[in-house]
């Protein structure tokens, strides 16, 4: 069996917390916390294994084909029902950022804010119409790098919507043939989200607290009442709850994480049973995760926190991991 098909799975040791793993399962059920890590993909369940150990996995999604992964930030990995991981496409010459599963493929991210759609057989195109999308020449980066798709998300209707950092969020309602700029790139987007449930509803965190579109993404508000700081890096839905990641600043002083009903805007409050009073850095993009009434998030120091309650209460299930760099539910 080669490198590019396999099923690499090791059991992983590591510092249990102050309630017995087991222990917490029976008073704690949950879904499979999936985390990709800087040292391979850790599935936590009643047990605990690693796969594809030794590539560091930057990004996940699920489709209902299996699990989307990307690998060492230039390889898309796939892992079908039969939990068979396949690596179905490899770029040299881009960093790849997010993966976005659509019809009989999957739309992935990368360095220099470009688009690819990447099919199952491993064909990949770039999507030249983004190329030319109306604001792109003014898309830049803090720092005076070039900018990166940070995020994705898909609607109800089917319409895309495309992060870039720092370029703020553009829209296709024609699968990708034309994008129209929403939000003042100026925000500083750091994570998209749409809600099944909510036809119109597009949420974002940035760098000014969390933004809100009740219109697809054709007007804006932001919400920072309550917050101790406006810097947020990532932004779910849990049921009725919005929970977002908020710290001073990209060097992620005081970072916590709050909550707020979805729809009573001024009502958020920090998240504080069960958790440290303030975490040692961001808690990023793509490590925030939520199923049903159920929530995760990964740090960067290695540590897992689960709420069964919309973010009421956590509990930490896994700590001196390597660095937490994605997590999903399933």
């Amino acid at each position: 069996m080669n490198k590019t098909e396999q099923q690499i799975v090791k059991p992983i040791e590591h510092k249990q917390t102050d309630t017995d793993f087991a222990n917490a399962e029976q008073a704690m059920p949950k879904p499979l916390v999936i985390a990709g890590t800087s040292d391979g993909l850790l599935f936590i369940d009643s047990k605990q294994y690693v796969e594809l150990e030794g590539y560091s996995i930057t990004a996940l999604a699920l489709s209902q084909d299996g699990l989307w992964a990307i690998a060492d930030r230039n390889s898309i990995w796939h892992r079908d029902p039969k939990g068979k991981w396949h690596q179905v496409a490899a770029i040299n010459d881009l960093r790849l950022n997010c993966i976005l599963p659509i019809e009989d493929a999957v739309l992935v991210g990368t360095s220099q804010a470009h688009l690819l759609r990447i099919t199952n057989d491993g064909s990949t195109n770039r999507i030249n119409c983004f190329e030319a999308a109306e604001g792109r020449s003014q898309w830049y980066t803090p720092w005076g790098g070039p900018p990166d798709v940070r995020s994705m998300a898909v609607g109800q209707s089917g319409e895309l919507y495309v992060n870039v950092h720092v370029g703020g969020i553009l829209r296709s309602d024609d699968q990708g043939q034309s994008w129209q700029p929403t939000i003042d790139f100026h925000a500083d987007v750091h994570e998209v989200r749409t809600i099944p449930a909510r036809r119109d509803l597009v949420l974002a965190a940035t760098a000014e607290g969390l933004a809100i579109s009740q219109d697809r993404g054709n007007s804006w508000s932001f919400d920072r009442t309550n917050l101790h700081a406006n810097y947020s890096r990532a932004v779910a839905v849990c049921g009725e709850t919005i929970l977002m990641t908020v710290s001073m600043g990209p060097s992620g002083n005081k970072a916590a994480i709050y909550r707020r009903l979805l729809d009573e805007p001024g009502t958020f409050e920090k998240c504080e049973p069960g958790l440290p009073e303030w975490l040692k850095d961001n808690i990023n993009t793509g490590t925030l995760a939520t199923f049903r009434n159920i929530a995760a998030f990964g740090t960067c120091d290695g540590q897992i926190f689960l709420s069964n309650d919309a973010g009421l209460t956590w509990k930490q299930i896994a700590a001196s991991l390597p660095e937490i760099l994605c997590l999903n539910l399933m």
